[in-house]
């Protein structure tokens, strides 16, 4: 490493950032020997924290070892032995409170409260935390939205967009996505809060809005005028599009739709409205004049029903972001409780208002001269999430770095555009090559050498984003240059090009077996990674799959599962399950769901009563600080515990801890503890202790033995309806608009500046987070997708079109490596081992085992052979499903009545006529009826198809007969009985809970199966 040199290096996932990071700061302290002039930023706590660590462990290492000495400093190209480490070493420590390795929002936060007055705010300030920040959000929002009498016309364009923006996404509660709505419009706010730049159409279109309607649309005319304008000598199917055109405008303020006609005008608008253009009737025509001026008047009466629907909304949201911007000021920014956005909108020159901007030059050249007098050297880490508006707040410092004379100053950051997931949160990947690009005396390196992925793995890596044009085929070109402009091919380093792995791609079915969830379960199965000590990550993109996952694994295995790595001390253990219901119920004394909770506790568990504490747990919370309450409530709770239970005394004490914290919010709202509570997390569960489902986003910066990648990005979804910003090549907002139609858009130059933007946002996105989810594993990679419903422009369509789209019989689509990897995986021994504890007994003793769940119709009776898993008709499940529902709608045959057209090979067979032909004795229905029961210590559940239920002249219940519908293939060879035999253990289960329901003896009860395939009819 060249002494003293600017260097931005482009690294790849697992090509040693943090390597060069740490080697880099070693060297800067190895040449003045004054590390508290050197400043690191990044992130996450957490990456602060490995960087100082790892620090601390290299001089150490080469201090006590004269080759490891001599191995560090070849690398650093110095002249330094065992002794000068020791130096080093002791300097470090000597000046560890002076050292400023941190995260980039704990140094903003350093600088705010430095000028703190200057800045218009109260002298003691509150860095929010990830929990505390969203309640007080929620309290402006509220303060807001729910304003009576005030901003009527405002929040109605507000909630219009609200609507416009969340529509055909998944239903999440009306709280959460009104929050992030507005979450992430104020940061958009934040980045641009004039007026003008929101909805206004002169700032769109300087020389007038083409599409601008005097008068509102009389869509009967256009339609008319349209009619009129057809010449007689078009063909009979041209004059009728037309003619399906004219309905399509006469219903379009209600329906909203066009027709392949005004879809190919949309395309052509430009020519449309200029007067002159071909367009596509059956074939290609030359439009006549009168028929192209009715058509320009169509068209733009469309785009204006739309657009100007648009720029009242975006006002309307301004107007409301306005009002929520001011009340958050009054309300959390000037008392001093600050978050992270918060910072920088502070410190950024260019935010409107602040004292740091151009308005008060010498607020920001007395915090630059400080700051820049207190610096020699910055580095940067994954630089690629850094936002233009907080490269702002120290681009003047690392100016004065970079053009600094006296070689003895320096800037270095390392990042991976490839590995941009925040996009959303405002962070640029271009800023990464532009400061590159500014600044010639930067020298650029490029990191593809992997450190921690086997072989198999980067082939599957490089197979899946070398091919450019692909990506500017299937995505953009513009998505494309920017994926070029990182892209360099991975290979294996010394130290991993030895090792075995194996990457694959598997086809998984949504409504068939195996799905999604069986494939995972079956990988795992045949890894059993806990047990060989591999650490394995399962990672999908959204939270709602991570829980679902995440739930199946817990029900159908014995593998110790965790969602998410970071440790939920409220929410993962039984403890602090007791002490939020003690909490709510102090809160709340007529919550009898926590109330009922407590006594199930108190009726299974010795010493006191958790329910009755709840009376002086609200005084102490009343009265006392939440701390002190919190601890007097979890001794309460540690009477429940044994004394070898440490996981939940551990839990408890973070707990305490959380609760000291909210202390601090000034705040004594016990549900505002509650959540605090809940929401909380503390640490990372260790890898190797479980399997860990959590999502692609999350699972950024750490790598696991085995990732298993659910990959269902399949596109053709509803697209960003959110308001957002064209942006110039500075990052800086030119207008801001809420999007209409994607075809509309594409149908004005200036509107199809947003669209493009917009796409190339997400392609790029889409790339990034595929990549980041491949590139954690270190020996195996499983990636899962189905096939169902994928558009074009996808990544699933991409990796189709990269690796095949041909599964194999047993759903394999691509593969590379040694499938028998893990026959040789030598688990790493950990540096230290905790004393062996006791064996940890349940926390509260249980009345009872606890439950397993049973499903009769699981069919898990005996192990298979996994060829047999996927050997299934491609839609059997679905068909199942069809099947299923149609025999639901029969009450009895009758022969008016509509039958499924899935059923008449079915009803051709006149005994399965005659069981669904209404009886002349007194007979009870059941269709589709769920029941469970306990037995032993199993909990059994299950679905009645239908059920006959007969009954004397008294109503007493004689006999029952019990119909279950299968689909299954009768494969050659077999025979309907034999076929029969494979579901009677399933049928017996449902004889068992059917005479626990009535009464009957299973001589009383009829078993009968009803195959489709063959339209048979078969009694156990």
């Amino acid at each position: 490493m060249n002494s003293l040199q600017h260097i931005a290096i482009s690294a790849s996932a697992g090509s040693g950032k943090t390597y060069q990071l740490t080697n880099r700061f070693i060297y800067l302290l190895h040449l003045a020997e004054q590390p508290e002039r050197i400043i690191a930023l990044t992130f996450t706590r957490t990456a602060a924290g490995e960087f100082f660590h790892k620090i601390i462990e290299k001089l150490s290492d080469a201090a006590s070892d004269p080759q490891t000495a001599a191995q560090l400093s070849a690398e650093l190209q110095i002249d330094a032995d065992a002794a000068r480490y020791h130096h080093l070493l002791r300097i470090l420590i000597s000046r560890m409170h002076q050292l400023n390795l941190q995260t980039l929002d704990s140094f903003f936060f350093r600088v705010v409260s430095a000028f703190a007055l200057e800045l218009g705010l109260s002298g003691s300030l509150n860095l929010l935390d990830e929990t505390s920040e969203p309640r007080l959000r929620n309290e402006v929002r509220d303060s807001i939205v729910h304003r009576p009498g005030e901003l009527n016309e405002e929040l109605h364009e507000f909630w219009q967009a609200f609507k416009q923006a969340t529509y055909g996404h998944d239903a999440r509660k009306v709280e959460s996505i009104v929050s992030d709505f507005i979450e992430q419009l104020y940061n958009l706010y934040l980045d641009a809060p004039q007026a003008t730049l929101w909805g206004e159409a002169a700032r769109i279109w300087p020389q007038g809005c083409p599409w601008t309607c005097a008068q509102a649309p009389d869509w009967d005319q256009l339609a008319n005028s349209l009619r009129a304008a057809v010449p007689e000598d078009f063909m009979k199917s041209q004059k009728n599009d037309f003619e399906s055109a004219a309905t399509k405008v006469q219903n379009y303020p209600v329906k909203e739709e066009l027709n392949t006609l005004l879809n190919n005008a949309f395309a052509v608008a430009r020519d449309i409205l200029a007067g002159q253009a071909i367009l596509k009737v059956r074939k290609e025509i030359d439009l006549p004049a009168p028929l192209c001026t009715a058509l320009a008047d169509i068209l733009k009466a469309i785009v204006w029903h739309h657009l100007q629907r648009a720029l009242q909304n975006t006002q309307g949201v301004y107007r409301i972001l306005e009002a929520y911007h001011q009340n958050y000021d009054r309300l959390v920014r000037r008392p001093g409780r600050l978050a992270f956005a918060d910072l920088t909108h502070l410190l950024s020159p260019e935010t409107l208002g602040s004292p740091m901007g151009v308005g008060d030059s010498n607020a920001r050249e007395l915090m630059d001269f400080r700051l820049d007098g207190q610096f020699d050297h910055w580095l940067f880490d994954e630089f690629q999430d850094t936002s233009r508006p907080q490269w702002a707040v120290v681009r003047n410092l690392i100016d004065e770095i970079l053009q600094d004379a006296s070689g003895q100053r320096s800037l270095f950051y390392v990042g991976d555009t490839k590995q941009c997931l925040y996009l959303w949160r405002n962070s640029d990947d271009r800023l990464f090559h532009d400061i590159r690009a500014q600044y010639t005396n930067i020298i650029d390196q490029q990191l593809a050498e992997s450190w921690r992925s086997a072989p198999a793995i980067l082939d599957a890596v490089n197979a899946s984003f070398q091919d450019n044009a692909l990506i500017a085929e299937t995505f953009s070109p513009d998505a494309a240059q920017r994926w070029a402009n990182a892209w360099k091919p991975h290979t294996a380093s010394k130290a991993t090009a030895a090792l075995s792995g194996y990457a694959c791609w598997l086809e998984a079915k949504k409504n068939d077996s195996p799905t999604r969830n069986e494939r995972i379960l079956e990988i795992l199965t045949q890894l059993n990674p806990i047990e060989r000590g591999m650490s394995v990550g399962v990672l999908v993109r959204r939270n709602k799959d991570a829980n679902e996952v995440a739930d199946y694994l817990r029900e159908n295995s014995a593998f110790p599962v965790h969602t998410g790595s970071a440790v939920k001390p409220a929410e993962d253990n039984a403890a602090g399950a007791a002490l939020l219901a003690m909490l709510r119920h102090a809160a709340h004394p007529s919550d009898q769901l926590a109330a009922g909770f407590l006594q199930l506790i108190d009726a299974s568990t010795g010493a006191d009563s958790l329910l009755a504490a709840t009376n002086e747990l609200r005084t102490r919370l009343l009265r006392d600080n939440h701390e002190s309450a919190v601890r007097w409530a979890c001794q309460r709770i540690l009477t429940k515990l044994t004394a070898q239970d440490t996981r939940h005394r551990t839990r408890l004490n973070q707990l305490i801890e959380k609760a000291r914290a909210f202390d601090s919010e000034d705040s004594r709202d016990l549900d505002a503890l509650y959540r605090y509570l809940q929401n909380s997390s503390s640490g990372d569960c260790a890898p190797g202790d479980a399997v860990i489902v959590e999502t692609i986003h999350k699972s950024k910066g750490l790598e696991y033995d085995i990732v298993i990648l659910v990959n269902e990005d399949k596109g053709g979804g509803p697209g960003d309806r959110r308001i957002s910003a064209l942006l110039d090549s500075q990052g800086k907002a030119q207008w801001i608009l809420e999007p209409i139609k994607k075809d509309l858009m594409t149908a004005d130059p200036e509107l199809s500046r947003l669209q493009a933007q917009s796409e190339s946002q997400q392609d790029f996105g889409n790339l990034c987070t595929l990549y980041v989810g491949m590139t954690r594993a270190k020996r195996a990679l499983y990636m899962i997708s189905d096939f169902s419903r994928v558009s074009k422009r996808s990544s699933v369509h991409y990796l189709r079109q990269c690796l095949g789209d041909e599964a194999d019989s047993e759903g394999l689509i691509w593969a590379t490596g040694d499938p028998d990897w893990h026959q040789s995986f030598k688990a790493k021994a950990r540096k230290s081992t905790p004393p062996e504890l006791p064996p940890i007994h349940p926390k509260f003793e249980p009345a009872h085992p606890r439950l397993q769940l049973q499903r009769p119709s699981s069919d898990k009776h005996t192990r298979l052979k996994a060829s047999t898993l996927f050997d299934y008709q491609a839609n059997a499940a679905e068909f199942g499903t069809q099947v299923h529902d149609a025999f639901e709608q029969i009450a009895w045959l009758e022969a008016t009545s509509p039958m499924d057209p899935l059923l008449h090979e079915c009803f051709a067979n006149p005994d399965i006529q005659a069981l669904f032909t209404q009886p002349t004795q007194a007979v009870e229905l059941w269709r589709e009826k769920a029941f469970s029961y306990v037995e032993g210590e199993q909990f059994i559940n299950g679905v009645f198809d239908r059920v006959h239920i007969y009954k004397d002249a008294s109503g007493k219940i004689t006999q029952a007969e019990i119909i279950d519908y299968k689909t299954d293939r009768i494969r050659e060879g077999t025979t309907i009985t034999q076929a029969a035999e494979k579901h009677r253990p399933q049928l017996q289960a449902y004889a068992k809970a059917l005479g626990k329901i009535t009464g009957l003896t299973k001589e009383q009860i009829q078993l009968t199966l009803i195959f489709t395939h063959t339209s048979q009819l078969q009694q156990l």
